[in-house]
C-alpha cells in the first residue's frame, strides 16, 4: 500500500513536470464531455481533492486550501502538491481501525465512511485524473510520461517502501478492500459492456487505449497475467476473447485467485522473474495490478461518454455505497 501512496506522489510531480514543458494553448484546451475538462483545470482538480481528503483520515487541515472553481497556474500547485504528499503516509498508518464506520458531512448532508474508503478513493482520484490528462495530451498528439508501476520501480530504484511491522495488519486490510473494489468495478463494468451490441463495442476516442472491448480484453489478460506471475506460473498470453461474458468468466475465476493469494500473506519482497530475464520484488505486480485497473476502467468510460452511451459509476465510494443495506 505504501508504494501506492509513494507512486500516486512521483507520478502527479512527474506529470506536473512534463505539463509545464508544454505550450499554453495545450493546458487550455477545452475539453471534450468525455474528460473533466482542460488539463490545468484537471491538475488543480486534482491536487485541490488531495488536499480536501486528507482532513477526513487525520483531521489535518492545510491553512490555504485550494479552491477547485478555477485553475491555478502549473507552479502555485507545486507546494500544496509536495505538502499533502508528505502527509497521505500517515494517513495511511493512522491510528484506527481502517473498517470503523464514522460520519463526514458532505454537500448532500451527513454520511457514513471509514478509513479504507477515503484512502482507495485518493488513489483512484489520482489515476483517474492523470489518465483523463493522458488522453488530452495524446488527442493534441503528444505522447505523455509513463507514471505506471514499472516506470515507478525503474526510476525509484529496487528499494523497498519502509515497511513498519506494525502498520502492516492496517496496509494489508486496506491492501485486501482495494482488489475488493478492483473487481467490483470491474465486474460493473462488465455487466454495463454485455448490454452493447458489437459496433458499440467497436468504438474508441480519441487519445484512449483502443475499443472498448480491446480495452476491456487488455485489462481483463493483464490482471490474470499478474498474478500468474506471482504464483510462479510466469507471463499468460492475451485472452483475445471475442466477447465480453467470456472476459467476465476468465475475470471472475483471477478475482477469487487475487484473494486467496493476498489471505495467504505473501512476502511482496520475493523477486519474480519477467519474460525479459529481469527480476521485480512483488510489490511492484501487486501495486500495478490495482493502478492498472483504475487507469483502463477510465478509457472506457472516456469512450463511452464519447458517443453518448452511460457508463457506470465505480469508485470506491460507490463500492462502500453498494455495501450498506438500503
Amino acid at each position: 500500500m505504501l508504494a501506492l501512496f509513494q507512486r500516486n506522489a512521483w507520478a502527479t510531480e512527474r506529470l506536473l513536470d512534463f505539463c509545464a514543458t508544454q505550450p499554453a494553448g495545450v493546458l487550455t484546451a477545452p475539453g471534450d464531455k468525455d474528460v473533466l475538462g482542460p488539463i490545468d483545470v484537471q491538475l488543480t482538480h486534482l491536487v485541490a481533492g488531495e488536499v480536501g481528503l486528507l482532513p477526513r483520515v487525520t483531521g489535518e487541515r492545510r491553512e490555504d486550501r485550494i479552491g477547485g472553481d478555477r485553475p491555478l497556474p502549473l507552479e502555485d500547485l507545486r507546494e500544496p502538491m509536495r505538502w499533502v504528499a508528505e502527509r497521505w503516509p500517515a494517513a495511511l498508518d493512522f491510528d484506527r481501525d481502517p473498517e470503523v464506520v464514522f460520519q463526514i458531512q458532505r454537500r448532500t448532508g451527513p454520511a457514513d465512511m471509514t478509513d479504507w474508503v477515503v484512502l482507495l478513493h485518493f488513489l483512484h482520484h489520482g489515476d483517474d485524473h492523470r489518465a483523463q490528462i493522458g488522453t488530452q495530451l495524446g488527442r493534441d498528439g503528444i505522447e505523455g510520461p509513463e507514471l505506471d508501476l514499472w516506470a515507478y520501480f525503474e526510476a525509484e530504484g529496487s528499494g523497498r517502501p519502509h515497511e513498519d511491522a506494525s502498520a502492516r495488519p492496517r496496509r494489508d486490510s486496506v491492501l485486501r478492500r482495494g482488489f475488493e473494489v478492483h473487481e467490483w468495478a470491474t465486474e460493473a463494468l462488465l455487466a454495463r459492456c454485455v448490454e452493447l451490441p458489437a459496433d458499440q463495442l467497436g468504438l474508441t476516442a480519441p487519445g484512449t487505449f483502443g475499443s472498448i472491448l480491446d480495452t476491456l480484453d487488455h485489462m481483463v489478460s493483464s490482471n490474470r497475467s499478474y498474478l500468474s506471475r506471482l504464483q510462479g506460473t510466469g507471463r499468460q498470453p492475451r485472452l483475445n476473447a471475442g466477447a465480453v461474458e467470456r472476459l467476465r468468466e476468465h475475470f471472475g475465476r483471477t478475482s477469487v485467485g487475487w484473494l486467496a493469494y493476498l489471505d495467504s500473506k505473501p512476502d511482496f519482497d520475493q523477486e519474480i522473474e519477467m519474460q525479459d530475464g529481469t527480476k521485480v520484488p512483488a510489490w511492484v505486480i501487486v501495486a500495478q495490478a490495482l493502478h492498472h485497473g483504475n487507469d483502463h476502467r477510465t478509457h472506457i468510460g472516456t469512450v463511452m461518454m464519447h458517443h453518448g452511451l452511460s457508463a457506470p459509476s465505480v469508485t470506491p465510494w460507490d463500492y462502500f455505497s453498494s455495501l450498506i443495506p438500503a
